[in-house]
Order: C-alpha cells, then sequence, then structure tokens
C-alpha cells in the first residue's frame, strides 16, 4: 500500500514481488531487549548500492561472506540483471540478479533485490510514512523472532540522509503469487489466517513491551501523514469507478473523509498488536507443502506497525475475496481466526470481539481502496481492474455489514 501526498497523480506499475522462502526457524525464548533496539540501528549506513546498475559481483560476494553464504575461498563472478515486471514501480524499485560463481553453483542462483526509488519526490513519499525504514527495521530486528514463515533476508540497510534503503532477498521461483484479482478460494484464506494469527498473537496486547518506538494507528505520527493521501483521492476514485458508491455510501463519502481521523483514533482504542499491514493476496507466495514449501509466505513488509489485528484479515478479505466469496465465508473465517488466536494462547479477545474488531477494520480499510483507485493512473488493464475490483468489494462490505451508522465526524 503506497501512500501520497495531497493531490498526488503518479503511475501505478505493477511488480511482481520475489518469490522467497521461509527464513530460519524463530526463536522460542525471546527478551525485549533484542527487539528493543536505540535509535541508531545497526541497519542504518551510508554505502551500499542504491540501484539495480550499481550492484557488482564484489559487493555480492561481501554480502554472502559476511553471512556464512559464501566462503573465503568462493566468488561471485558475474551479475545478469533480470526485470520482473517494470522495474521502476510507484515507491520503489525491484530487480532479479542472475548469478554466476567460482567455484560453480556455489551460492543461491538468483536473488531480488529491493531499493528506493532513485526519484526524489517518489522516494519522499515512501519516506514520509517510514515505509523503507520498517521493512529494513523488520529484516534485521524483529524477522528472527516470529513463529511465522518469512522471506530468507541475506542484507538490508537504509541510508537515513539520502532515504535510500536496499533489501537483498532470497528468490523462490517456485511459489505462486496470489491473485486478488481473480480472488482466492475459502481456504486459501484460512491458510493465509494460520500463517498471520502467529503474528497477532505473538505480540498480542503486550507490543508495548517490546516496542517503543513502532508505529501505531492510532498516533499522530502515523495520522497526520497519511490522511493527505487518502483526502486528496477519494474524489477522485468515486470520480473513475461512480457505479461502485450508487448506493447510501456514496452519499455518505463526505461525512467519511471528515470522520477518518477519529476512526484511526478508535482502530487504537481496542487490543492491538504487530501486524503485517498489507495483507493482499498479490503479497502472498502459496507453496506446495508436499515440496517441501510453505503454504503461505506473506512478502512486503514495509507497511508492518501496530493496530487492530483484524486489520490484516478486513485488508485480505475486501481487496482479495470476491464479494460472494466473502459473504459466504466471512462468519467462518472470522471463527477460524478466533480459534487460531485461542489454540496460541490469546484468550481474552471473544469470538464477539473479534467481530467488533473486524467491523471497524472493513469500515477503515476502506480508505486503502480509495487511495489506491484514486491516486494512481493505471498503466494496465489488471491494475485498472484490481482497483475497481476493490473499490466495489469493500464498499459492498461496509453495506453488507451495515456500518454506515458508525460513521463519525
Amino acid at each position: 500500500m503506497d501512500i501520497f501526498g495531497d493531490r498526488t497523480r503518479l503511475y501505478w506499475v505493477e511488480s511482481l514481488g520475489a518469490k522467497t522462502c521461509p527464513g530460519p526457524a524463530a526463536h522460542s525464548n525471546i527478551k525485549p531487549e533484542l527487539i528493543n533496539m536505540p535509535t541508531v540501528r545497526m541497519y542504518s549506513m551510508t554505502s551500499f548500492p542504491e540501484t539495480p546498475e550499481q550492484i557488482t559481483a564484489a559487493w555480492l560476494t561481501n554480502i554472502f561472506r559476511s553471512r556464512g553464504t559464501l566462503t573465503a575461498h568462493q566468488q561471485v563472478k558475474n551479475v545478469t540483471l533480470k526485470p520482473i515486471g517494470e522495474i521502476v514501480g510507484v515507491v520503489g524499485e525491484v530487480a532479479r540478479f542472475e548469478l554466476a560463481y567460482e567455484p560453480s553453483g556455489a551460492g543461491p542462483a538468483s536473488v531480488v533485490i529491493k531499493f528506493a526509488h532513485r526519484n526524489p519526490e517518489n522516494r519522499a513519499i515512501a519516506n514520509n510514512t517510514k515505509m523503507y525504514e520498517r521493512e529494513v527495521r523488520f529484516f534485521n530486528e524483529i524477522a528472527q523472532h516470529i513463529d511465522t514463515p518469512l522471506t530468507m533476508c541475506h542484507f538490508a540497510a537504509m541510508n537515513q540522509d539520502t532515504g535510500a534503503n536496499i533489501v537483498v532477498l532470497e528468490d523462490l521461483r517456485a511459489y505462486r503469487v496470489g491473485d486478488q484479482v481473480t480472488g482466492i478460494t475459502f481456504e486459501q484464506s484460512q491458510r493465509v489466517v494460520d500463517t498471520l494469527a502467529p503474528l497477532h498473537a505473538r505480540f498480542f496486547d503486550r507490543w508495548q513491551t517490546e516496542f517503543d518506538d513502532m508505529l501505531t494507528i492510532a498516533s499522530d505520527d502515523y495520522i497526520e501523514p497519511f490522511l493527505p493521501g487518502f483526502l486528496g483521492s477519494w474524489e477522485a476514485a468515486m470520480t473513475n469507478f461512480p457505479a461502485c458508491f450508487d448506493n447510501p455510501l456514496g452519499a455518505a463519502m463526505p461525512e467519511y473523509a471528515a470522520g477518518l481521523r477519529p476512526l484511526m483514533k478508535a482502530m487504537g482504542d481496542g487490543p492491538m498488536t504487530f501486524i503485517h499491514g498489507d495483507a493482499r493476496m498479490d503479497n502472498a507466495m502459496f507453496g506446495d507443502p508436499s515440496l517441501g514449501q510453505h503454504h503461505v509466505v506473506m512478502i512486503d513488509w514495509q507497511n508492518m506497525m501496530i493496530s487492530n489485528p483484524l486489520q490484516d484479515l478486513a485488508w485480505m478479505t475486501t481487496s482479495s475475496l470476491t464479494t460472494a466469496s466473502r459473504r459466504a465465508h466471512e462468519s467462518d473465517l472470522l471463527a477460524y481466526y478466533h480459534h487460531a488466536l485461542s489454540e496460541r494462547g490469546v484468550t481474552n479477545f471473544s469470538l464477539a470481539d473479534v467481530t467488533e474488531r473486524y467491523d471497524l477494520a472493513v469500515l477503515f480499510i476502506l480508505n486503502f481502496h480509495l487511495i489506491i483507485a484514486g491516486a494512481f493512473v493505471p498503466t494496465t488493464e489488471r491494475a485498472r481492474k484490481m482497483a475497481e475490483e476493490g473499490v466495489s468489494r469493500a464498499v459492498q462490505a461496509v453495506l453488507d455489514r451495515q456500518l454506515i451508522d458508525r460513521i463519525v465526524l
């Protein structure tokens, strides 16, 4: 999810993320001080490649040797850049690099590398809500401490002075990316819950003891830079897809826009936890367990934060389940999620609580869809369809769950 400034119009260039593999097993006994890091963190540095063209065999050799992937007698000999769709996206660049070694086969055949956008204006959009910093921090500080399938990260760093970043990820092409346009099945949504529930349970309503400076949904540090992106795009979304708003919610949209700030505050009133933050299915890689793969690996951690745990589910159901599928399976999916949390020790969160927090999240998450539909100019038919389906599904979810009366000023 990309956050845009007031009245910004940028092209949405779809870029398929790396089909990445899980990282190391999570640690069972975790000391809070391992996660609470000082202000100047280990990933802050000023010297690393900032564009795909700057990646060299020598630099990758040093990275792989430093983490034990290569020995002192092994090296990367050749690097070949292979685009993944469009390399340059709205707020970043993603590319695959095929690698040759001396001796042959010494290391991974390829890696996927994410970069900050080279254009200062685009880079500022991401840094405005700390998107680059959040993903780098995730892989360097948090990933090894959670019990959920993750991408293996070889290296992640950020230059706080220039806003540049780099994340080097393992490339596993055997996984299949989810398709939020076509929509996922109920069974696939259950596998996503299986992946997210351990993360939510791990920090459920006790994140304060382990994160002293994480962005939270209800904090002014998050709300203030977030709101302009929505306020500058919701009317354009209605203009772009008018049929989606030919209903009572369309008439209530000015009140919704005016009430988004208190809605974000309400998201933080109940139990909160660490969330993925962008759990739409274009960020889900589906694997085949018979081949030793995980059912689901979530990618793209640029939007990790502390929030209402049902935000992840609401983003998934409204973006990646068809309206018919959501209507048929929504209640069962919420019950499945509640059971998954209960199995992991969350005992003070009833199914009624889950449903209540889900309703609030569905109402909140509508704004994500409106930003996508209003702030981006789609460059492909799939991008246009993704925006249209997202708005339509989100609007229908608000109507189905009779949430208009919860819009507050």
